[in-house]
């Protein structure tokens, strides 16, 4: 299952990409974010093979997804893949310069594996809200960077 969206956002490229990969903001945009930890590399230098962990809220505990960067293009493409007990995704956001204030971005979720669990979650939760999900996360991420000084 892929999920997919595309906006633009009525900001530079440089502006876009800078606040999209900061894990600071990632609790401002993704669902039931709560917290990140770098595991290898340096957040602030991000290179292909970096390892970070990513936990979210599940009801009322957690869910963790471990994330390795496998492809980082500045400041056009990254792609991640994030892996977990439930489910493995290839996350692929890409950022096209427009015109000096105005970029593109493309975002996608493919599901390469999910496990039983998940396939009972998603037997009882439709794709249609599921992409619905995924276009109001990427739509929060543009309205928050539209809003930054």
């Amino acid at each position: 299952m892929k999920l997919a969206h595309e906006v633009i956002v009525n900001k530079p490229l440089t502006a876009v990409w800078n606040y999209s990969n900061n894990p600071d903001n990632l609790s401002k945009w993704l669902n039931d974010f709560l917290r990140y930890e770098q595991i290898s590399g340096d957040v602030k230098a991000p290179k292909v093979g970096d390892k970070s962990k990513h936990t979210y809220q599940q009801g009322k505990g957690e869910f963790t997804m471990h994330e390795t960067i496998i492809a980082y293009d500045p400041p056009g493409h990254i792609k991640l893949f994030m892996t977990s007990s439930y489910f493995d995704m290839e996350i692929i956001n890409e950022f096209e310069a427009l015109d000096s204030n105005r970029t593109r971005l493309f975002a996608s979720a493919d599901f390469v594996r999910i496990g039983l669990m998940m396939k009972v979650i998603f037997f009882f939760s439709s794709k249609k809200k599921m992409q619905v999900d995924h276009e109001t996360q990427i739509n929060k991420l543009k309205a928050l960077i539209e809003a930054e000084g």
